[in-house]
């Protein structure tokens, strides 16, 4: 049975929300409550339950990462939940042997492992054109070398989805494969790499030397690691991002209106300040509705992904600008950002960080097309 948005929330305000602070200052990343998180079946919602999940859908997953994020207000961990779900056990799930699907998928839907990805590198993020790593074929199966960074949980990682060159394609260009790496295995190592926020989710660069995999270990077929693997992977990742912050924007509104209303005794706005903060509360339930479908189209209908990339252009360039919003609204009206809003507005700076990204694509195809050069 899937969880209900009550019990997912229960579980965020008891478990997660109650722990925050101690864990944020200690940069932590709670194997307890992982497995709590699994317990509850967090981790399966979206897995079939002919393979030990719960059953659900894209949407219920979706309503539930916003509602663990507004209730636990904890935006590591939640990114943590959706690197997991959306780039390994997804992952496993669609393109997975029936093999690698018995031997994986129990400790990660029970939340005895910790799943993630490495794909991103230097200079290239996860751009397929620049990654470096190989994966050389030696003795029936492949020699894994190279370096990773910024990867999320990238040192608490039991298993990850890596993306290698394996060899180049008829067109000239690289051919990346997939493959499942145990953490345990003779020549990884993950350091850390301190980002300032989201305390509560470890980021790491990866090293690959020598490590040497079996050919059982390639996720689907050799060449399709981004073509199927990869591109599919951060669909899922983006729009579920997007749906989490959702609900820790609504939880940070919250906090506002609270500690304003305690400055001042009433939550008094007017005119314009009025007119402003109901413009961002109505626009936090346009993204609501938005990023739910935006998560469903990246599960269910990978094909349009590409069709939906004008919503995630506006949703990041938006939440930018929302994010901006409430921290000018902190400041204007001398809200005291005490705990939890404190530690939500530091892991608001993924939203812009993101929005870099995705101002890049929204300049390809709204600013370059009339910056030709040619007369019209």
């Amino acid at each position: 049975m899937i969880p209900s948005l009550d019990e997912v929330g229960s579980l965020a305000s008891a478990e997660v929300r109650s722990t925050l602070k101690d864990r944020y200052q200690a940069k932590e990343f709670s194997r307890e409550l992982w497995r709590a998180m699994g317990e509850a079946g967090l981790f399966g919602i979206s897995v079939g339950e002919e393979k030990g999940g719960r059953g659900g859908g894209a949407r219920d997953l979706a309503l539930a990462v916003r509602r663990f994020a507004h209730d636990g207000c904890d935006m590591g961990l939640t990114l943590s939940w959706i690197t997991h779900q959306a780039l390994c056990v997804e992952s496993i799930q669609r393109f997975g042997t029936a093999a690698q699907n018995s031997s994986y998928l129990s400790r990660l839907i029970s939340g005895e492992w910790v799943g993630a990805a490495a794909v991103s590198e230097q200079r290239t993020g996860a751009h397929p054109a620049g990654i470096q790593t190989t994966a050389t074929p030696a003795e029936g199966g492949y020699v894994l070398d190279g370096k990773k960074l910024y990867i999320t949980d990238g040192t608490v990682a039991d298993l990850l989805v890596v993306v290698a060159a394996t060899g180049v394609q008829p067109d000239r260009t690289k051919e990346l494969t997939a493959f499942l790496v145990e953490s345990s295995a003779p020549g990884f190592r993950a350091t850390p790499m301190e980002l300032n926020f989201l305390a509560t989710s470890p980021h790491a660069e990866i090293t690959f030397e020598g490590l040497r995999l079996d050919s059982a270990a390639v996720l689907g077929s050799p060449g399709e690691g981004h073509s199927r693997a990869s591109r599919s992977a951060f669909a899922r990742e983006r729009s579920l991002v997007l749906s989490a912050f959702v609900g820790l924007f609504s939880a940070a509104a919250e906090a506002c209106a609270i500690g304003y209303a305690r400055r001042k005794g009433r939550f008094d706005l007017e005119g314009s300040e009025a007119a402003s903060w109901i413009h961002h509360m109505s626009a936090l339930e346009a993204y609501a509705v938005l990023a739910t479908d935006l998560v469903e189209v990246a599960f269910d209908d990978p094909a349009r992904w590409r069709g939906s990339m004008d919503i995630l252009i506006y949703l990041g360039i938006s939440y930018a600008k929302w994010v901006t919003w409430i921290g000018d609204f902190v400041v204007r009206h001398q809200v005291e950002p005490v705990f939890p809003l404190d530690l939500m507005l530091s892991d608001m700076k993924l939203v812009l960080v993101g929005e870099g990204i995705i101002y890049k694509e929204g300049r390809r195809r709204y600013i370059d097309p009339y910056d030709s050069g040619s007369e019209r």
